[in-house]
């Protein structure tokens, strides 16, 4: 398989909406290189890398691959843009971390499900990072061809995609390749039709597993009037929260490390089946979305959420 062709058929959704991430949730500009062949024994771990296997047609993996000092800017980059405040870290630590979690998290999820669409025959698993040698070594035994896109960042340095491969059992030619432009999915997947405003006297549980999104959805809740906030880390936390305490309204993650937001949504269902919840997601995953709305909820948003949108975003679906 061609260089041209990997590039078109696996890696162009994730250089495109790695571009489209940056502005909207950071204030970087991002361009693309040519993609080109790397060298198998010659390829080095750069620092810092937000990985998704492949299995299928394709087996091997995709890689948004940072050198630290490129790694540190751009989380430091999204943690001002999520939280209205300067950020100047120097190493990534576990807010950085959160950060580019985050960002990575909405760049793989938004490109795989853009190709999930396509049934190309290869799927990809939940994003992970990779940031030692030690996490890279394993995924490099038995690939066979790399293909590499540099991403150059103004005024910053450059990232990568690069593409592992270990098999391939695809004819793009015969299939057809998914078209080389993506979409950045829209903001709101349902918008909220209620009519009464949330009291600001109500309590609201907000459920994420990343302790840097539930700051900057706590400190936009505030903004707006909304001081009584129940953090939960995880959807096993939620359930536990709502069978135990008066809570009038729930923001909630759905892809989250104990229990995802779908299986929580329907124990909370059973315990308070009125209970207005606003699901939030940086995976466009329609399927997911009509599950969702199969188990009754209040809207579900798309992130990424920050400083200039976050407000306004919650403010329309505080209504009940």
């Amino acid at each position: 398989m061609s260089v041209d062709t990997i590039f078109k058929v696996a890696l162009h959704p994730f250089v495109n909406e790695s571009i489209a991430s940056l502005k909207s949730m950071t204030s970087l500009e991002g361009s693309a290189g040519e993609p080109f062949m790397d060298e198998v024994d010659q390829f080095r771990f750069k620092g810092y890398a937000v990985c998704s296997d492949m299995k299928g047609s394709l087996d091997g993996v995709v890689l948004m691959h940072h050198y630290s000092e490129t790694a540190v800017a751009i989380g430091n980059e999204v943690c001002s843009y999520m939280l209205g405040e300067t950020f100047a870290h120097e190493e990534v630590n576990e807010e950085l971390s959160k950060a580019l979690s985050e960002w990575g998290n909405t760049i793989v999820g938004r490109a795989t499900d853009f190709l999930s669409k396509h049934n190309l025959g290869f799927d990809f698993s939940a994003p992970y990072c990779a940031m030692t040698l030690e996490d890279m070594d394993k995924y490099l035994v038995g690939v066979k061809q790399i293909v590499t896109v540099p991403i150059f960042i103004e005024g910053v340095g450059r990232y990568y995609f690069n593409l592992l491969v270990r098999d391939v059992k695809y004819d793009a030619e015969a299939k057809g390749a998914p078209a080389a432009e993506t979409r950045q999915a829209p903001t709101v997947a349902i918008e909220n039709t209620h009519q009464t405003r949330l009291s600001f006297e109500s309590t609201i549980l907000l459920v994420d597993d990343s302790s840097l999104i539930r700051k900057a959805i706590r400190r936009f809740l505030n903004e707006l009037g909304y001081g009584t906030i129940i953090e939960a880390s995880d959807g096993t936390e939620a359930v536990e929260i709502a069978a135990e305490q008066a809570v009038d309204f729930v923001f909630m993650d759905v892809v989250m490390d104990q229990m995802n937001g779908d299986e929580a949504l329907a124990k909370i269902r059973q315990i308070k089946p009125e209970l207005p919840v606003v699901m939030l997601s940086s995976v466009t995953d329609y399927e997911m979305v009509a599950t969702c709305k199969e188990l009754g909820i209040s809207g579900f948003i798309f992130k990424p959420l920050n400083k200039d949108n976050g407000p306004e975003m919650l403010q329309r679906h505080l209504k009940v």
